[in-house]
């Protein structure tokens, strides 16, 4: 797995959108000062693949990823697998809560969709890279205070790891297949023994003889039954054309013997008759009725419509009436009149009246104003209404009703009101009518001119009267139709319902005659009803006799047949009994068919189930010998054979790998060896004599160069042993404190970093220290700005 591009907003520290660019960069560093974002590069592009950021305790946590004051975090990856181009994206969102969700996630190889949510994922990257978040975070990704966990384990831990990594525990599954395939191997061969012990014992050659035996005497039997049943069908076939016979000639004499007259059909020539007569007597009285029905009609059709004539009468009695109520009118206009000039008056006088009032308010007003201004005035006083020295005091005004003149005043106003008010009623009152008087004299007009072509009122009337009296002639006319209708309707449906009657009883005969047909009735004459039965009864009279006869003899000839076809019969079915036929509603030949079928599939499932006994006997020994290699290979595949075979040669490897760079990290005074009792790590010291010690007593910088050596051993080499083939390791990321080696030592770790990446890994570093950085080819320098990480890609000039 290498990286290509990453791309990053809302994350952690990284709150705008950053993308950091890979293409090229086989060895680089994310460097800057602490805090600033580096290892959250890291963090982003292990969330991006696995959806856990390393640091956090629980891989279910990623809540605290989401950058402060933002509600969602974006991260895309696009790596490569050898020359395969993936791109992996995740959002994670805070919900209600508190929490955080990164449902919303997929895999892209070009445009196809390898995954759409977060946990399909998850699966295909660890299928892809072949190696699951844990391993991947000690094998690719190595964060603080994770660096040397390999080296400080136990061995019980560090041999749980390798079999992780190298997936182990496929071998531990191979065993127990295998196992378990021995017990089903075990188990089919039993099963095969069980079948043929039990279900296929009776399959021999002996059944199988005696199966054909009893095939050959069924086919000798069937033989005898298909020889006789030509003679069964033709001896059933006359008895049941005897007994069809004998059926015939008693039906043809049961005809003859039904055969009856009825009664009803001597009398019924008699009463056609008469129903003609009363017919024709009922057609003449019709003809006359509409003959009657014809005058009154001509004589209405000269005589005007009723409708219009008493209109005509109506319209001279409305002039009357419409002649009086505008008399009636104009008298009412002139006392309408008079009553208008009344009330003017009364208006005129009440108008005079309010005059005088308000003239006598007024003076009494002001005679009542000089009192109040001559007040306390004396000789000499100023006076306040023309500003002159009073020289004498004129005679003063004795005191004045106001109040009581005003009201009468206001009296007189109300009065005049509703005197006004009832001269405008009058006026009205004079329009209404005198517009009524208007409109009535113009009707009277309009009546006088209509009435002028008129016929004179004494012609009308007695024209009333002529029409009236035709209409009433008309009338009774129909109403003698109707009844002569009605009665000629009657007496011809009672005689259409004689002549429908005796036509049945015509068809009565016909019935009675046709099923006699092939007997050859006489012919019968169609004029004379009673005639023709007598002489059909009269026949059949004479011809039942021969026909009862006939029907005996033939009855006599099917008993003889049937008797003839049931011994036959009998014998078959004896000789089916002696072969062990059981019959119940079959017959002989069906009982042997299914007989001979029986034993036929009796006869083939032998066959079968031989043949299955000889290839069970085959599978059975097939079985044993699978179920005892499966064992076997259970055995050799145990976890103390095989597994401990393959974890002591990877562990050898990984030494070696570790030492070979030790020895070059430390400048040749340090490698690495296994302690062969207690499996832990030992450091021999080639600058003392090669002394080993346990690794555990390194000093810090020491134990930084062997944790190195054995994680880049651990990418470099524990993956040529997985079980499922090597894990898609192209890159490492290592994200640990340089700064406890001193400059000698840090040039050494330098040097091996740039050697693996001149190997075709891509290495990537994650310091603060400037010195270290300077030399690295690659450099992503982060850097925190307003309140956001930032990245930019520096690349070293050659």
């Amino acid at each position: 797995m290498r990286p290509r591009r990453l791309e990053l907003e809302g994350f952690a520290s990284f709150r705008e959108r950053t993308v950091v660019d890979f293409e090229g960069a086989d060895l680089f560093v994310f460097t800057g000062p602490t805090g600033a974002g580096k290892s959250s590069l890291i963090d982003a592009l292990t969330f991006a693949l696995y959806g856990a950021v390393p640091r956090y305790d629980d891989r279910r946590l990623v809540a605290p990823a989401i950058s402060q004051g933002r509600q969602e975090a974006r991260v895309r990856l696009d790596f490569s697998l050898g020359e395969e181009l993936y791109t992996a994206v995740r959002v994670v969102r805070k919900t209600a809560s508190g929490g955080a969700t990164t449902r919303e996630a997929r895999l892209l190889r070009g445009e196809e969709v390898l995954a759409a949510n977060a946990e399909d994922l998850s699966a295909r990257v660890e299928e892809l890279i072949g190696l699951p978040f844990e391993h991947f975070t000690k094998c690719v990704v190595l964060p603080q205070g994770e660096f040397a966990r390999f080296l400080r384990d136990k061995p019980k831990a560090r041999q749980d790891l390798l079999v992780e990594l190298l997936d182990l525990d496929l071998y531990r599954r191979m065993s127990q297949a295998a196992n378990a395939r021995s017990k089903s191997a075990a188990t089919q061969a039993d099963w095969r023994r069980q079948r043929l012990e039990q279900e296929l014992a009776g399959a021999t050659p002996a059944a199988l003889g005696a199966a054909k035996v009893r095939i050959a005497e069924l086919d000798a039997l069937r033989s005898e039954i298909e020889a006789a049943t030509p003679l069964l069908d033709k001896l059933a076939r006359q008895g049941s054309l005897a007994a069809e016979e004998a059926q015939a000639a008693h039906t043809r004499a049961a005809l003859l013997e039904e055969l009856e007259a009825p009664a009803e059909a001597l009398e019924l020539a008699a009463r056609v008759e008469r129903g003609g007569v009363e017919e024709g007597r009922a057609r003449a009285a019709l003809e006359k009725a509409r003959k009657a029905v014809e005058v009154a009609t001509t004589r209405r059709g000269r005589l005007p419509e009723i409708a219009a004539t008493r209109s005509a009468l109506d319209l001279y009695e409305a002039r009357g009436r419409l002649s009086e109520e505008v008399e009636k009118s104009k008298r009412d206009l002139v006392l309408a009149n008079d009553e208008e000039k009344d009330r003017a008056a009364e208006v005129a006088e009440k108008r005079a009246a309010l005059a005088d009032a308000r003239e006598e308010v007024r003076k009494i007003g002001q005679a009542d104003l000089a009192a109040a201004v001559q007040g306390d005035l004396v000789v000499g006083d100023v006076c306040p209404v023309c500003g002159a020295e009073v020289e004498s005091l004129p005679h003063r005004v004795g005191p004045v009703d106001l109040d009581r003149a005003q009201t009468e005043a206001e009296r007189v106003k109300s009065e005049l009101q509703a005197s006004e008010v009832r001269l405008r009623q009058a006026r009205d009152a004079a329009a209404a009518i005198d517009a009524l008087v208007e409109d009535r004299g113009r009707r009277l007009l309009e009546s006088d001119e209509l009435l002028s072509k008129a016929e004179p009122a004494a012609e009308l009337d007695s024209m009333l009267r002529e029409i009236e009296q035709a209409d009433a002639g008309k009338s009774r006319a129909e109403k003698i139709e109707h009844d002569a209708v009605a009665a000629y309707t009657d007496a011809g449906d009672h005689l259409a319902a004689l002549e429908e009657k005796r036509e049945e009883e015509w068809r009565r005969l016909q019935d009675a005659r046709d099923p006699l047909t092939p007997l050859g009735p006489p012919q019968v004459p169609r004029s004379d009803l009673a005639g023709a039965w007598t002489t059909l009864m009269s026949w059949a009279a004479a011809e039942l006799p021969r026909h009862r006869l006939e029907a005996e003899r033939h009855r006599e000839r099917a008993r003889e047949l049937e008797q003839s076809r049931s011994a036959l019969e009998r014998k078959i079915v004896d000789a089916g009994e002696t072969a062990g036929l059981e019959r119940g509603d079959e017959s002989p030949h069906e009982a042997c068919a299914a007989a001979l079928a029986a034993a036929r599939q009796v006869k083939e499932r032998l066959e079968e189930e031989i043949d299955e006994v000889e290839r069970l006997g085959e599978e059975t020994k097939l079985y044993d010998v699978e179920s005892k290699v499966a064992k076997s290979l259970a055995k050799h595949l145990g976890a103390r054979r095989f597994e401990g075979w393959i974890l002591g040669r990877a562990m050898q490897g990984l030494i070696s790998g570790a030492s070979q760079l030790l020895l070059e990290l430390s400048s040749g005074q340090y490698s690495l060896a296994l302690d062969k009792k207690s499996s832990q790590f030992l450091v021999v010291d080639h600058a003392n004599a090669d002394e080993t010690r346990l690794a555990r007593t390194l000093s810090g910088g020491e134990t930084f160069l062997a944790s190195l050596s054995l994680a880049l051993a651990l990418a470099e080499h524990v993956s040529q042993l997985a079980a499922r083939g090597a894990a898609r390791l192209d890159a490492i990321f290592l994200d640990e404190g340089f700064g406890t080696l001193d400059a000698d030592t840090l040039d050494t770790v330098a040097a091996a970093i740039e050697e693996l990446g001149a190997r075709g890994h891509m290495v990537g570093l994650v310091t603060h220290m400037r010195d270290l950085a300077e030399r690295i080819p690659v450099r992503f320098e982060v850097s925190k700005q307003a309140g956001s990480s930032r990245v930019e890609r520096v690349d070293l000039a050659l």
